[in-house]
């Protein structure tokens, strides 16, 4: 049986810690086969001569979250090697939202991220309010890289506590809805949630990030969403 693909000719880099290799890489239904020097035909052939060829490379902390909206390969990570972005990092994120609130989540945006309002006032889309549909408008607009989401808790007390939401502690009935939209998230595909305390961290107006007047009896509460979903 031919393989789908073989690479050959390349340095290979496994990411174990093991030598790097001149080797051919042969991969079946997408998993590699085989690694050293691959006889047989192929489907497809990659010539990788005076290339690396490695796993690819997860970043854990970007701040795509806006920038999926027009640019489908995600770059510059995809220039680096990198087929994997986490997005919803610091606490600061475009979903959930409501429309009356757009506003503020891109201010969140343009003042932690330094990313231009009239950026995001012409790129994003808002084809969302929940966050699993902010999840589902990026699978249909599709990605040249895997895209990982992280609840960011500003959007979330943002969309159950409003204005105040930057003005005060939670209560425990608006925790449990904060919780129950995180868990909703969770169940859609997202990886957890991310929030922070650093002083600089301000949005909307020059006020704290949401996220950052979370008690710590919301941060438990949240944190037990995870940890209830193992």
């Amino acid at each position: 049986m031919p393989h789908d693909l073989i690479i050959k000719n390349g340095t290979v880099v496994d990411g174990t810690g093991a030598p790097r290799e001149h080797a051919d890489i042969a991969v079946s239904n997408g998993v590699i086969t085989e690694v050293g020097k691959v006889d047989g035909s192929a489907t497809r052939t990659i010539d990788a001569a005076d290339l690396i060829v490695a796993p690819g490379f997860v970043d854990p902390h970007t701040h795509y979250d806006a920038q999926i909206c027009w640019d489908d390969i995600t770059s510059p990570s995809c220039w680096h090697g990198v087929t994997t972005v986490m997005m919803g990092n610091c606490g600061v994120g475009l979903a959930p939202c409501k429309p009356e609130s757009r506003e503020v989540a891109a201010w969140d945006l343009v003042n932690v991220e330094a990313i231009p309002f009239d950026v995001l006032n012409q790129g994003v889309t808002w084809d969302w309010e929940s966050f699993p549909d902010y999840m589902n408008a990026a699978a249909k607009r599709g990605s040249g890289l895997n895209l990982g989401f992280l609840c960011a808790l500003t959007p979330f007390r943002h969309y159950v506590l409003g204005e105040e939401s930057m003005e005060r502690a939670s209560t425990p009935e608006e925790t449990a809805t904060i919780a129950g939209l995180i868990r909703e998230s969770m169940e859609a595909g997202a990886f957890g949630f991310t929030t922070t305390n650093t002083l600089q961290h301000v949005g909307y107006k020059g006020r704290p990030l949401a996220c950052r007047l979370a008690s710590h009896d919301e941060l438990r509460a949240y944190g037990n969403v995870l940890k209830d979903l193992g």
